[in-house]
């Protein structure tokens, strides 16, 4: 299973679009990894993890071919991770010719932004995009073609119905947990013997928000979380770990990150970072 991150940024992306900030300065100095869009990922070439604002950049810069891609799976409905204008243009024939249908996994408010935009002119169906819509519920697993997801609440703003994920695949899984704080323990005991080969963890916070822990997490927060999967038995000691969306709130650059986390054996995502196992 091959997971390639499109996106490590959190809202305002890196360098974030108003700002002034050091971290943003040096950002638009140094360029390469410093670089950071919208927070998203595309799991072995058929399946997209969130659809946001920078979904157009990120599919011509990573060569993706959308019409191939099958599903997309939605973390919640915040702007950064679903962006509906861009769903829209499946509207065939009048925007593009789309011959195959989308596969949508997520929470009800999902499909509701989704219909809510579209509905402004004038569609008010999902078939019309060619989109299938497959809800997503907490501690349910389910199954789309050969990839099992394991839906899990997140501790994130409850209006935006937010999830993290267990995808499985080939005998193999990883656990995707951005836009999260630390999860509830009915979220921990859901994961109790679920067998994890690598796991996504978020540090919105940074270094600067190192002990953040509730709606999103810093970077000590993020520490403890991979000690957790750990010590539960769901994850081996030497299995890859990899820390994604951040903001420049955070207070610290590519290079910070990288010397703070390497002690603790985690890598430090970048756009166009591929986790494979």
């Amino acid at each position: 299973m091959k997971l390639k991150f499109l996106g490590t940024a959190a809202a305002e992306a890196i360098p974030a679009l108003w700002c002034e900030c050091e971290v943003c300065k040096k950002a638009k100095a140094l360029g390469g990894k410093e670089i950071r869009r919208r927070c998203s990922y595309l799991l072995d070439d058929d399946t997209l993890i969130d659809f946001g604002p920078d979904a157009y950049w990120q599919s011509v810069e990573f060569n993706i071919d959308l019409p191939s891609i099958k599903r997309i799976v939605f973390t919640h409905s915040h702007s950064d991770h679903l962006n509906p204008v861009d769903l829209f243009w499946r509207f065939s024939p009048c925007f593009s010719f789309v011959s195959k249908t989308l596969t949508v996994i997520g929470r009800p408010r999902i499909f509701g932004r989704i219909i809510e935009h579209a509905g402004a002119a004038g569609v008010s169906d999902f078939d019309t995009l060619h989109l299938k819509r497959v809800p997503a519920v907490p501690g349910e697993r389910l199954l789309d073609g050969d990839l099992e997801l394991l839906p899990l609440g997140a501790n994130h703003d409850p209006h935006s119905d937010p999830l993290v994920y267990v995808f499985k695949r080939g005998g193999k899984s990883v656990l995707v947990a951005n836009d999260t704080g630390w999860l509830s323990e009915e979220s921990w005991k859901l994961l109790e013997g679920v067998k994890l080969d690598a796991a996504v963890i978020e540090c919105t916070c940074g270094i600067k928000g190192a002990q953040c822990r509730d709606g999103h997490m810093g970077a000590e927060t993020s520490v403890a979380f991979r000690k957790r999967l750990v010590e539960s038995g769901s994850l081996a000691p030497d299995a890859p770990v990899a820390v994604n969306h951040f903001s420049h709130n955070g207070g610290a650059n590519h290079d910070d990150f990288v010397k703070y986390f390497a002690p603790h054996g985690i890598e430090v995502a970048w756009d166009g970072f591929t986790l494979e196992v």
